[in-house]
């Protein structure tokens, strides 16, 4: 198969991600109560949109709204859910759902210049889960979305649980990325493992991230690459030992989505084999399936 090109990899996650966009056009001194295809509700109040010296906007504006729930999509989109905690360290989380809210008009980008409201629906990710916090999204500098906690509740952002509406209410002041998490919990020792990959293949033309068995709502991510000895890792140890899971690796060839998924158990300094005999192609949608199959 034909070599891995960075920018036609970025270009699949990026056309990923432009497929999960649904878009409405909203008058903005109006605002606007917009229902997403999974359930998810946002209301935005009336002249709430202002521009980027906080310039109240009217007229026609366009929101684009994000949801993504599933294991599939976010490998597709190289959306995982890695939070920092107290440390800065990267560490799974458990998802409830992560969105992204943007407001538009003739192309350049709107703040909100109130507060505004999401309600998500636990339905997503299965029942209510009361120790779930707020996180926002940043994308670094090597392209990855990391995940912050929004500390408290107080009147800019927040979260909870709503047992009558079955879901989680969520409020903020700002636009962008956005998600309901708790941190992964495991009592089992951790450890770092190598997962190696072929040649060809680097954290700037592939991904490489762990499916843990029978929790659909986690997807770690390998975000280091060590270019000497050709394999991911992460910075910090924390994958169970013991713990069963599938290695997803994700890469281009062509302009065709190339993957491995492969099945392992978790030994301490471990490494993981991807080989040249384990790629396939198939198309986007496909690789959803998969993934989201897994046990």
């Amino acid at each position: 198969m034909a070599s891995a090109s960075s920018a036609n990899f970025k270009a699949l996650r990026e056309k990923a991600l432009k497929d999960l966009v649904q878009q409405q056009t909203f008058k903005a001194e109006e605002g606007i109560t917009f229902t997403s295809e999974k359930g998810a509700k946002l209301t935005i109040p009336s002249d709430c949109i202002h521009d980027e010296n906080g310039n109240s906007v009217d007229g026609d504006v366009t929101l684009s709204f994000i949801e993504i729930y599933d294991r599939g999509n976010m490998v597709a989109t190289n959306k995982p859910v890695m939070g920092k905690d107290e440390e800065g360290n990267l560490l799974p989380l458990v998802t409830g759902g992560e969105y992204n809210i943007k407001v538009e008009k003739g192309g350049k980008e709107l703040k909100a210049g109130c507060i505004f409201q999401v309600h998500i629906p636990a339905a997503n990710t299965g029942a209510l889960d009361f120790g779930m916090k707020l996180w926002t999204g940043q994308i670094n500098d090597e392209g990855n979305l990391v995940w912050d906690e929004v500390e408290g509740a107080d009147g800019k952002g927040g979260i909870r649980a709503n047992e009558q509406g079955v879901g989680y209410d969520i409020w903020g002041d700002e636009f962008g990325w956005a998600n309901v998490d708790r941190f992964y919990n495991d009592p089992r020792d951790k450890t770092q493992i190598k997962v190696t990959v072929p040649n060809g293949y680097n954290s700037d033309n592939a991904g490489v991230y762990l499916a843990y068995e029978n929790e659909p709502n986690v997807l770690a991510q390998l975000d280091t690459y060590d270019a000497q000895d050709k394999f991911f890792s992460e910075h910090y140890g924390f994958i169970p030992i013991g713990m069963n899971l599938h290695v997803v690796f994700v890469s281009e060839s062509n302009g065709t989505i190339v993957y491995a998924i492969k099945p392992a158990t978790i030994v301490a300094n471990g490494t993981i084999a991807i080989t040249d005999a384990d790629l396939n192609t198939t198309t986007k949608n496909n690789l959803i399936s998969l993934i989201n199959a897994l046990n």
